[in-house]
C-alpha cells in the first residue's frame, strides 16, 4: 500500500476536472507513487477519506474543488488528530478559494507537485451545530443570507451561463427578490451585540466565490474565524458594495461590520440561509433559527504553499 492517496472528483467545475485529471493521473501514480481513487457520488469524499485514515495513509491528496475538500476533513475530523493523514490540495474546481488562502498553485500541475513534495503546517477548521441537533466542519466560509441566497440562486442558472455570469444574474436575483435583512443576536466570546444584518459570512479562510476576498487579512492558523455583516442597506447600494469585496476594500465601508472569534453562538428571527464552503446546509426550506460555531485550531496538516 502506498502512504500516499488521492481522492479526485471528476465532477468538479461542472464536470471539466476529468480532463485535468486523466493529465495529472500518470504524474501521480507513476512517479510518485500515490494510488488514485476516485468520487462517483455525492459526499462519497467524505467515505473515501474515512477510509484512508483507517487504513494509514500518511498523506491525502484532495482533487477538485471547495466542497472536495469539505467533505474529506469531515470524513477525516471521524478520526483522533494523531490518525487523520495530512492533506494536500490540487485545486480543479470552480472557486478553489481555500486552496488560495494556502498560497497553493492555480497551476494543477504545479499543486500537485507542491501537495505532494510540501510540509505539513497545522490548520484550523470550524465546526457548526444548529438547532436542528446537526453539525459539520467546514474549512473555508460560511455565509448567511445574502452570499447564502446567492450560492442557492446559482444552481438555477448554470444551465445557460458559466463563470463571472452565473454569480452576477445570481446576485441581481436576490438582490432584486431576497432583500430582506435578519435581527441577529450575537454572543461572540461571551460578548453580546445585535445588528441587522442583510449578510453574515465568517471566514477560517479569506476569500469566497473564486473571487471575493471576505477577510484579505485572514489566516487559517491563527485559532479564530473572522467575520463580515453588511448592515441594512438599499438595493442599488447592494450593487455598488460587490466590487468592494472583490478588491477586499469593504472594511473602510461605514454599513459594514467586523470581528473574530472562537466561539460564537447566532439566533434570528425568522429561519436561517446558511452555506458551508460553497455547499447548501439551508436553503429555502430552512427551519433554522440558532446556531454555534467554534474554531477548532490546528485540527488538519494541510500542506500550505507559504
Amino acid at each position: 500500500m502506498s502512504a500516499v492517496r488521492v481522492i479526485c472528483n471528476p465532477h468538479a467545475n461542472f464536470g471539466r476536472a476529468a480532463h485535468l485529471a486523466a493529465q495529472l493521473r500518470p504524474l501521480a501514480t507513476n512517479h510518485y507513487g500515490a494510488e488514485w481513487y476516485e468520487t462517483a457520488y455525492y459526499q462519497h469524499a467524505i467515505e473515501l477519506a474515512q477510509q484512508a485514515a483507517a487504513e494509514g495513509i500518511e498523506r491525502l491528496i484532495a482533487m477538485g474543488g471547495d466542497g472536495t475538500v469539505h467533505e474529506v476533513v469531515n470524513g477525516l475530523m471521524a478520526f483522533p488528530p494523531e490518525e487523520r493523514p495530512a492533506v494536500g490540495i490540487v485545486p480543479v474546481g470552480s472557486g478553489n478559494d481555500f486552496a488560495a488562502s494556502l498560497g497553493i498553485s492555480p497551476r494543477p500541475a504545479e499543486a500537485l507537485r507542491q501537495a505532494l513534495e510540501g510540509t505539513p503546517r497545522p490548520t484550523d477548521v470550524a465546526r457548526i451545530y444548529d438547532d436542528r441537533g446537526h453539525s459539520e466542519y467546514w474549512t473555508n466560509t460560511l455565509g448567511i443570507g445574502f452570499d447564502a441566497v446567492v450560492n442557492i440562486r446559482t444552481r438555477q442558472v448554470r444551465g445557460f451561463l458559466r463563470g463571472l455570469g452565473v454569480y452576477l444574474v445570481a446576485a441581481l436575483q436576490t438582490i432584486l427578490l431576497n432583500h430582506h435583512p435578519y435581527h441577529l443576536r450575537v454572543e461572540e466570546d461571551g460578548q453580546t451585540w445585535e445588528d441587522d444584518l442583510l449578510m453574515l459570512t465568517l471566514c477560517n479562510g479569506r476569500r469566497q466565490g473564486g473571487m471575493f476576498w471576505m477577510a484579505p487579512q485572514g489566516s487559517p492558523t491563527d485559532g479564530q474565524i473572522d467575520y463580515v455583516g453588511v448592515r441594512t442597506i438599499s438595493r442599488p447600494k447592494m450593487l455598488y458594495t460587490l466590487p468592494f469585496f472583490i478588491r477586499g476594500r469593504h472594511a473602510h465601508l461605514p454599513y459594514t461590520r467586523h470581528g473574530a472569534f472562537r466561539h460564537l453562538i447566532l439566533e434570528a428571527n425568522r429561519p436561517l440561509y446558511i452555506h458551508t464552503d460553497g455547499e447548501i446546509y439551508a436553503g429555502f426550506d430552512s427551519t433554522i433559527h440558532r446556531l454555534s460555531v467554534e474554531s477548532v485550531p490546528g485540527a488538519i496538516r494541510f500542506i500550505h504553499a507559504r
